[in-house]
């Protein structure tokens, strides 16, 4: 391990160790910002799932070819 790393692991490790007692403050704003984090969270994991499975459906698809190419269109994409 790096000792640099190392350094600031156990200063880090220290400040933990002899922090004390925080008297804080949860506005209610704070359950709001939790709430709306979780929901990016979980529409991010739905779309980031979605490209997935596509690719993945795609790897077992029977049809050959570009599905975004045209029958009438070249591989360059101009009409024959």
């Amino acid at each position: 391990m790096n000792p640099a790393r190392l350094v600031s692991l156990l200063g880090a490790a220290a400040a933990l160790a002899f922090s004390s007692v925080a008297h804080a403050y949860l506005d209610p704003g704070t359950g709001s910002i939790l709430l709306q984090g979780l929901l990016a969270a979980i529409a991010g994991g739905l779309v980031v799932g979605r490209l997935y499975w596509t690719k993945f459906k795609g790897l077992f698809s029977l049809s050959k070819g570009d599905p975004e190419k045209k029958p009438h269109e070249t591989d360059d994409g101009t009409p024959k």
